[in-house]
C-alpha cells in the first residue's frame, strides 16, 4: 500500500475498476453513466473474468421477465427465501434488502442502456425449491444472456474477450434453455453455424454484451494490467498501482475512487488453506489469487464471509494437464441413478443429489465422535455399468474402454481393493444403499426426497463390472472478502467505511453469506453490486490531484 501522493501519476481518471467479469463491467458502466471517467484494468490477457467462461445465468428475483412469462414473485418471498439459507452464518440484513430492491431495477437498466438482453430459463427453479423452503420459486428467477454476435459486434475487440465456457458438460454455443430441454442434441448443423460464425453464448455472451456497451461510450480498458497497490492517503483511496504487460510501474489516480471486483483467492493455496481449512481445485481462471484481498486487507478493511466458497465438485483426469499439473474438471455422474459417493473409508457422508455448492463442504466436516476429519478428500464415486454406458463421465464416453486411471473390476471388493478402501466397509456400504434403492428409498441421506431442483434418483449399484473416479472438493470461486456497505463501500472493522474504496462481485463477502440460491446466484450477486457501487462512486466529489 502507498500511503503517500506520488509525485506523477501516468495517468489520472476518476475511476479505476479492477477486474473485467460482470460485476466490474458493471460498476464501469454505470460510474460512466454518472458522469465520471473510468478506467477498467485487467490482469489477464482477455477480458471477462470467471464470469467469461461461465453459464453467465443471473438469479434476478421479481425480474421482469417472470411477469412476461405469468410468473408470481415478491419482495418478501425472496426475503424470505435468503434470511432462511444464509442463516447459518452472519449476513447484513440491510446489504440483502438493498440487493433485494435492487436486483430487478439493475437488470432493467442494463437492457435499456446497453446491449445486454436476458431471457427465462424455463422450468429452472430455486435449488432449494424441492427443500419446501419459505419464499423459494418452482422457476423464472434464473435468467440467461441472448446468444451474441462476437465478430459483428465486437470487431478486434472479439479476440480479446473470453469466448467458450469452461464446464463441458454445456454446450460452448447453446443457451441453457436449449441445453436443459434436450434440444441441442438435435442443433447439430445449427450448432455447426454458431461456432463457424462464432456466435458466442452464456458467460461469453454477457461479457460481450457488457464490453460493448464500454465501447459504445468510449470507457478505456487495459488488459494484461494487474493492479498491485492501493494508493491511500489520509484514509483515502485515491489511486492504484499497477504493472502493465512490460512489467513497468503504472500509477493511476483515482479521483472518486477504486473498484476492486477482480475474483476471489481460491488459486492461492496459501490463503485457501488460512482461510477455508483444506485443499480445493479451482474451476475458475487461474488469476484469481487474491488480488483484491490483499489491497483491501492492507487499506485496514473489515473481512466476512471468509471460510465459504461457491462449491462445485471436481474430476481429474491425470491425463490432461496444464504447465505438468492436471487439470481440474466439472464433476458428472454424481447424483446418477446407480452411482454413489464414498469417502476413504469406504462410506457414504453425503446426499449425492446435494446442489453442487453444498456437496464439497462435507468432504471438511469434523466428526466429534471420533475427533476427526473422515471425508478428506479424495472421495470416490463409485458406479456400475449402467451409468458407464449411458454418461460421458471427466471425457470417458459411454462405449470408450476405461483408462487405467479408473479403476474396474467386476465387485465391490475387488474395486475396493483397487483403490486403497476397507473391502468390508465399501461392501457393506454397496449392500445398504442397494437394499433401500430397490424400495427407492435412502433413509441415511434422503437422497430419494431432496436434491438439486428436484429429489434425487436411486437405484441399485447391480450392473456389473464396477468403476470408481476420484471426487474432491472444487470450487467456482471463493466468496469471502471485505464487508461492504449497501452502496458497495468497503467497511472497516469499527463499520466506518474506508472513502473511495468499493468491492464487487466474489472479491466481497457473499451478500448471500455461505448459500447459493440457485443458478446465477454468483452473477447475480456480482452484477447487482456493480450497479450499486458504479452509481455511488460516480457521485462522490472528486479529490485533486496533484
Amino acid at each position: 500500500m502507498i500511503t503517500t501522493e506520488p509525485s506523477k501519476w501516468d495517468l489520472r481518471v476518476d475511476v479505476v475498476v479492477v477486474g473485467s467479469g460482470g460485476a466490474a463491467l458493471t460498476a464501469a458502466t454505470l460510474a460512466h453513466d454518472g458522469g465520471a471517467e473510468v478506467l477498467v484494468v485487467e490482469k489477464a490477457d482477455r477480458f471477462g473474468g470467471t464470469t467469461g467462461v461461465s453459464g453467465g445465468v443471473m438469479w434476478i428475483p421479481r425480474n421482469a421477465h417472470m411477469g412476461a412469462a405469468g410468473l408470481q414473485d415478491s419482495r418478501e418471498d425472496a426475503l424470505a427465501y435468503i434470511r432462511h439459507l444464509a442463516a447459518g452464518q452472519p449476513y447484513d440484513e440491510a446489504q440483502v434488502e438493498a440487493w433485494v430492491d435492487a436486483a430487478p431495477e439493475a437488470v432493467a437498466y442494463l437492457e435499456a442502456h446497453t446491449p445486454v438482453r436476458m431471457q427465462t430459463v424455463p422450468d429452472f427453479p430455486d435449488y432449494y425449491h424441492p427443500f419446501r423452503i419459505p419464499g423459494s420459486r418452482p422457476g423464472g428467477r434464473s435468467i440467461e444472456p441472448v446468444p451474441f454476435d462476437a465478430p459483428g459486434e465486437l470487431g478486434e475487440w472479439a479476440d480479446r474477450l473470453s469466448s467458450r465456457v469452461a464446464d463441458p458438460n454445456l454446450g460452448g454455443v447453446t443457451t441453457l434453455a436449449e441445453d436443459m430441454s434436450g434440444a441441442s442434441l438435435e442443433m447439430g448443423e445449427e450448432i455447426a453455424r454458431r461456432e463457424k460464425a462464432d456466435l458466442r453464448a452464456k458467460g461469453a455472451a454477457l461479457i460481450g454484451r457488457l464490453f460493448r456497451g464500454l465501447l459504445d461510450r468510449g470507457v478505456a480498458a487495459r488488459s494484461s494490467t494487474a493492479a498491485r497497490e492501493l494508493v491511500v492517503v489520509d484514509g483515502e483511496v485515491i489511486g492504484v498501482r499497477c504493472s502493465g504487460p512490460d512489467g513497468g510501474d503504472l500509477l493511476v489516480g483515482a479521483r472518486r475512487g477504486v473498484v476492486l471486483g477482480c475474483g476471489g483467492f481460491e488459486w492461492n493455496r496459501d490463503l485457501v488453506r488460512a482461510f477455508i481449512g483444506y485443499d480445493l481445485l479451482a474451476l475458475s481462471p487461474p488469476n484469481n489469487v487474491g488480488d483484491g484481498l490483499s489491497m483491501a486487507m492492507e487499506a485496514g478493511a473489515l473481512l466476512g464471509n471468509m471460510n465459504s466458497y461457491w462449491g462445485q465438485p471436481a474430476m481429474v483426469d491425470p491425463e490432461q494437464t496444464r504447465d505438468g499439473r492436471p487439470i481440474p474438471q466439472f464433476e458428472s455422474g454424481r447424483n446418477e441413478p446407480g452411482a454413489i459417493v464414498v469417502n476413504g473409508q469406504g462410506e457414504r457422508f453425503a446426499n449425492e443429489a446435494l446442489p453442487y455448492n453444498d456437496f464439497p463442504k462435507a468432504f471438511g466436516r469434523f466428526d466429534p465422535a471420533s475427533a476427526s476429519f473422515p471425508n478428506r478428500a479424495p472421495g470416490w464415486l463409485i458406479f456400475d455399468e449402467g451409468v458407464k454406458r449411458r454418461l460421458t463421465i471427466v471425457g470417458v464416453g459411454p462405449q470408450d474402454e476405461a483408462p487405467a486411471w479408473m479403476p474396474v473390476a467386476d465387485d465391490p471388493r475387488s474395486l475396493a481393493g483397487a483403490i486403497g478402501v476397507d473391502p468390508d466397509r465399501l461392501d457393506a456400504t454397496v449392500k445398504r444403499f442397494n437394499e433401500h434403492a430397490a424400495r427407492r428409498e435412502d433413509p441415511d441421506f434422503g437422497r430419494s426426497e431432496v436434491g438439486i431442483m428436484a429429489p434425487g434418483q436411486v437405484r441399485p449399484l447391480d450392473r456389473p463390472p464396477f468403476y470408481a473416479v476420484q471426487i474432491h472438493p472444487g470450487t467456482l470461486g471463493t466468496n469471502g472478502g471485505p464487508r461492504i456497505d449497501p452502496n458497495g463501500r468497503v467497511l472497516r472493522p469499527d463499520g466506518a467505511v474506508i472513502p473511495g474504496l468499493y468491492a464487487v462481485g466474489n472479491t466481497a463477502a457473499n451478500t448471500f453469506a455461505w448459500a447459493y440460491p440457485s443458478g446465477g446466484g454468483t452473477i447475480g450477486n456480482g452484477v447487482v453490486f456493480g450497479y450499486l457501487a458504479g452509481r455511488n462512486v460516480a457521485q462522490r466529489e472528486p479529490r485533486e490531484l496533484d
